[in-house]
């Protein structure tokens, strides 16, 4: 009985090691809009839990999620948008996305406007920046060879 009891723990950790390093592989592998899409997911959990947002956050009647490039606007049609709207809100938040890359680092940019509809005013803003892919970091013979 001992042994079964071993051989059933030893099979659950590894299939939860298998799951980890499946989920892991799956994520570096990930075309760059789904690895947008799950950052943004998270980021705007962090920020709904931090208790930073202005109230009017959570008060917002209508989204204008604006594509500022044509990368992003091909994302935009393919990811589920993390935010929510309330239909009795009494804002409007207009979300600009915009991807970007610099020295081989792929990223996105997320710019949030919020606006009292009543006024037109806009009353808030935020930008969020994500890291989607770093340029490939060389394989240890081409540093040793930079190095000598």
């Amino acid at each position: 009985m001992r042994h079964k009891l071993h051989l059933l723990i030893w099979c659950v950790a590894g299939g939860i090691g298998a799951f980890a390093c499946l989920n892991f592989y799956s994520q570096s592998r990930a075309p760059l809009y789904k690895k947008f899409e799950v950052q943004w997911r998270d980021d705007v959990q962090l920020l709904e839990a931090s208790q930073r947002l202005p109230k009017p956050w959570f008060n917002v009647k209508d989204l204008e999620i604006i594509g500022g490039t044509p990368e992003t606007k091909d994302w935009l049609r393919r990811i589920h948008v993390p935010l929510t709207t309330k239909p009795d809100g009494l804002f409007h938040l207009e979300v600009l996305v915009v991807a970007w890359e610099e020295d081989g680092k792929r990223g996105a940019l997320v710019q949030y406007n919020l606006v009292d509809i009543k006024s037109g005013n806009n009353i808030w803003e935020l930008g969020r920046t994500f890291i989607l892919a770093k340029p490939p970091t060389k394989d240890w013979k081409a540093t040793l060879e930079e190095l000598l």
